[in-house]
This record gives C-alpha cells, structure tokens and sequence, in this order.
C-alpha cells in the first residue's frame, strides 16, 4: 500500500510538472502581448487544470456573494504549495495576490508571478513591507482587488497560525469589502515539509463580504479578530 501510494505521488507530480511548465510559459508570452486581466481566464483555466492533473478536486462555496465589477480584499489561509492554483482558478474574480518577496526568486515560478502582477512583501524589512501594503492600497484604490494570506507563511498543523496585520490595515483604509476565504481539507493533501502527495478533495469556501463601513471605525486587533472568526465559521465547514 505505501508503494502504491509513492507511486500515485509521484505520477501527480510528473503530470502537474507536464502541464505547470508550457502553461506557465503559455502566462508569461502572453504577459508581453496583454495586460494580465485580458487573459485572466485563461490562467484561471490553467491553474483548474494544474490541480486536476496532481489529482486535487476542488468543491467551491459561496460564489453568490460575488458581484462583477465590485473590489474586494479577499483574506485567507495559507496551507501548502498548491494555494495559489486554488485561489486563481476558483475565485470567479480577477484580483492580485501579495506574495513573499522570496517567491519571486524562484526559477520559473518566480517570472510568472512578476509578469502576472503580483505584489512581493518581505517578512524582514519592515519598510519594505509597508511599502508593499501602499502598492496594494493603490491597486485596490484603482479597482483590483487583492488577496492576502495574513498567516505569512504555511501551516505547520493544519490550524490557522497567528495573523499579521498588514491585511486588516487594509480593511480599515480602503473603503472595499473583506471576503474571507478558507481552504478546508488541503492540510491532507500536501504539507509543508513533505513532497508526498495524497490526492483528494477539499473545500474552497467564500465568506459573506464585510462592509466597510463596519471595520473602518474599529481597531486593527478588532478587525483582525472579526475576521478570524469569520474564518473559524467558514474552516468548520465538511
């Protein structure tokens, strides 16, 4: 049975390698003839089919509290190493997502998200970061909305870790709603530390939207703890 199951890991691998390398080529080509929202369903469509190769099926939740057209800042939980397929090929928006500044060092992976838009932020300089937040202040401002996985790094044990702040400084100073975003049964399928994958199903939930008007009198602790247990709510999902 553990041979079996080695097995089944590494054919997910070589299949999403197969495909993850001439999409992702296909992302950055397209990079230089358009901006990233003309062919976002296009990297949507890659990052779905990425995650059914590695054996990943994906249920979605909430996609009715979406409207087209409106902003959000979408505030979720980081688990492994396939989030980011998750994210954009099941949020039914186009948006950008705040990454570490680190990520944009890797080979390959690294050019695809700096073509794409991404916003880096370090974990070690704080000006840096607050420059980062400015940037994606400014794009919410102008009507992209943004992701952030305020853990700033992946679960050791599936929980939720500690929440950094910058997301919540957001959430007060833009007059944008914050979506929840939780991931439930991922922590099963890869973790952090392994490269043994256990191909299955998780959940992708979205949270009703919070009004802004509701965060921007409050403190940043408050809004952090609001949304924390808007997660906890949407985590205890099957």
């Amino acid at each position: 049975m553990k041979a079996m199951a080695l097995l089944r890991s590494g054919i997910s691998w070589a299949a999403g390698t197969c495909l993850f390398v001439p999409l992702g080529s296909l992302v950055v080509l397209l990079s230089f003839l358009a901006p990233p929202r003309r062919f976002h369903p296009f990297a949507s469509w890659s990052c779905r089919l990425i995650l059914r190769a590695l054996g990943v099926r994906v249920r979605v939740t909430g996609r009715e509290y979406l409207h087209p057209g409106r902003t959000y800042l979408f505030v979720g939980n980081h688990v492994n190493l396939f989030d980011v397929f998750v994210f954009y090929g099941y949020i039914p928006l186009f948006f950008r997502g705040v990454e570490l500044d680190e990520h944009f060092d890797w080979f390959f992976y690294g050019r695809i998200i700096r073509r794409l838009g991404m916003i880096p932020i370090s974990q070690s300089n704080g000006r840096a970061a607050l420059r980062s937040l400015k940037t994606a202040q400014a794009a919410l401002a102008d009507g992209t909305s943004v992701l952030i996985l305020p853990e700033g790094g992946r679960t050791l044990d599936g929980a939720f870790q500690p929440f950094k702040k910058g997301a919540f400084l957001l959430a007060r100073r833009v007059a944008v709603e914050v979506v929840p975003v939780v991931m439930t049964g991922a922590f099963d399928i890869l973790r952090k530390g392994r490269l043994f994958i256990r191909p299955g199903r998780m959940g992708l939930h979205l949270g009703a939207p919070i009004a802004h008007g509701t965060l921007k009198h409050m403190e940043v602790e408050a809004i952090a703890d609001l949304v924390r247990r808007r997660m906890d709510e949407l985590f205890a999902r099957p």
